[in-house]
């Protein structure tokens, strides 16, 4: 399976006028508009790492994020094939993040409200970069990255849908990003450990409530707590994307 979506990568950073769009994409994807054959799930990683390069340098997060997805996915009773779909469709959430100047992404000041709004369309770009036509992994990864945001109660983003509107990919992929973010050490705060991360999951705080998530989502993400500080907590190239 192949995949042509380079192309969309560097449209949409030229669209956007970001001077740094060859950088993010690296030596191999330097060329403006080339169009190149990429294979997966190794394509996958590869652009994963790519978008990290650009947010914090890593692409741990994603590959925790697929890895925890696969797990959530089979505690919802979906079968292990389907799960792994899932888990690989979900390492590139962020990938429109791309599109995203990166001084507004390591910021550690205070977002203004342009900023927060710039940072809010990574869901479309992610979507625009990974539509295409016939291929139906690549459309399970543009679905979950233009929805991954939405949250159960309509106050989300990009179009605030409610409830089971979310796609249960994106559902799955919201509450795993959640987690993971709340974890990580981001450029305006330390990371968060397991415990406060979970009471913040199901009790809310001043901006994760437990109403962005499905009931069924966060119920079963509960029962997994306990795998999610494991894959958390272990170096993430001792997980394979759904694994055992």
């Amino acid at each position: 399976m192949t995949i042509l979506i380079v192309a969309e990568i560097s449209a949409t950073l030229t669209k956007n006028q970001h001077p740094d769009y060859t950088v993010v994409l690296g030596a191999g994807l330097m060329e403006r508009k080339r169009m190149i054959d990429l294979k997966l799930p190794a394509t996958f990683l590869c652009l994963a790492r790519a978008e990290a390069s650009k947010d914090f340098g890593t692409s741990s997060h994603e590959r925790r994020v697929a890895a925890l997805v696969y797990r959530l996915a089979r505690q919802l009773g979906l079968p292990a094939g389907k799960a792994r779909q899932l888990a690989r469709a979900g390492i590139l959430h962020d990938i429109g993040k791309l599109a995203v100047p990166v001084e507004v992404l390591q910021k550690t000041a205070p977002l203004s409200r342009e900023e927060v709004a710039l940072i809010k369309t990574h869901s479309s770009a992610g979507h625009h970069i990974l539509r295409m036509p016939r291929n139906a992994l690549v459309n399970l990864a543009a679905e979950i990255a233009l929805h991954h945001h939405e949250r159960f109660d309509g106050s989300g983003y990009p179009n605030g849908l409610v409830a089971d509107a979310i796609p249960l990919p994106a559902q799955i992929t919201s509450i795993c990003d959640t987690y993971d973010a709340l974890r990580e050490d981001r450029p305006y705060r330390r990371g968060i450990p397991h415990d406060d991360t979970m009471r913040i999951i199901v009790n809310g705080d001043n901006r994760t409530k437990p109403c962005h998530f499905a009931p069924q989502v966060l119920s079963a993400f509960q029962v997994i707590s306990d795998q999610a500080k494991m894959i958390f907590d272990t170096p993430i190239e001792q997980y394979a994307i759904g694994g055992a």
